[in-house]
């Protein structure tokens, strides 16, 4: 809901600014999101959905150029595709038995949360108002 609402209105090409002094696009952080919820799947036993084109978005990877980027309302699909499968997965899934599993989960879960966070942030930067209030 947090990725959706700080998203909306959002183009394509303000996903792309980079804030002044250096950091990520909305965009890049985004694809990355896409990167970690796959692992999520994976640990979850559920399948990829995003495989090769987030590669361009792994940890470590420098900001994304505009000419590479995947367009912001692809990205918002891969996002949201899947949602509901990944939900029922988590809520019927007990890790509790699997310390390395929940732990990753649990960082995973963190991760996420951390760069949601940074989308409003970026939202401003660009000159929107905020989304959640």
């Amino acid at each position: 809901m947090v990725i959706n609402r700080n998203l909306k209105d959002v183009t394509h090409e303000e996903s792309l600014i980079i804030p002044q002094g250096g950091g990520n696009s909305i965009n890049w952080i985004l694809g990355h999101i896409l990167v970690s919820r796959d692992d999520i799947r994976e640990l979850l036993g559920l399948d990829r959905l995003c495989v090769d084109e987030v590669k361009l978005y792994d940890r470590g990877t420098e900001n994304i150029d505009p000419l590479s980027a995947i367009h912001l309302s692809k990205l918002l699909e891969m996002y949201n595709n899947g949602e509901l499968e990944l939900e029922d997965k988590l809520s019927e899934t007990d890790l509790t038995g699997n310390k390395e599993n929940l732990e990753m989960l649990t960082f995973l879960a963190f991760h996420e949360s951390y760069h949601t966070g940074q989308t409003g942030l970026l939202r401003r930067i660009i000159g929107k108002e905020g989304a959640i209030k």
